[in-house]
């Protein structure tokens, strides 16, 4: 079980539109389960380091917003299913070096 193969599993999602519209649906539950069938290996666990630490280092370091609830970054995941908001607004925002990166810290 890997942050690294949750890493390539969002790069994945990035870049393919027909895997992204695979999983959007699906929970986080549903979603740990079905990436093992397409050769991911990442836990629930994973899925929070990886998530908390690309949302760190946009609010704090791309936004340079407090880590707070008047962050930019906490009114665009409203209204969007967290796959959509995580590719869109917090994948996005990082080169694959940044989130190689953010990954190889922890």
């Amino acid at each position: 079980m890997s942050r690294k193969s949750f890493v390539e599993f969002l790069r994945a999602v990035r870049d393919d539109p027909a895997l992204r519209a695979r999983y959007d649906p699906r929970n986080l539950t549903q979603m740990v389960f079905h990436a093992r069938n397409d050769g991911f290996d990442f836990t629930a666990t994973d899925v929070a380091d990886v998530v908390g630490a690309l949302e760190a280092s946009v609010i704090v370091t791309k936004d340079r917003d407090p880590f707070d609830a008047t962050s930019r970054l906490w009114r665009r995941m409203w209204g969007t299913r967290h796959l959509a908001y995580l590719v869109d607004h917090v994948v996005g925002r990082h080169s694959d070096d940044e989130l190689w990166s953010l990954v190889d810290r922890q």
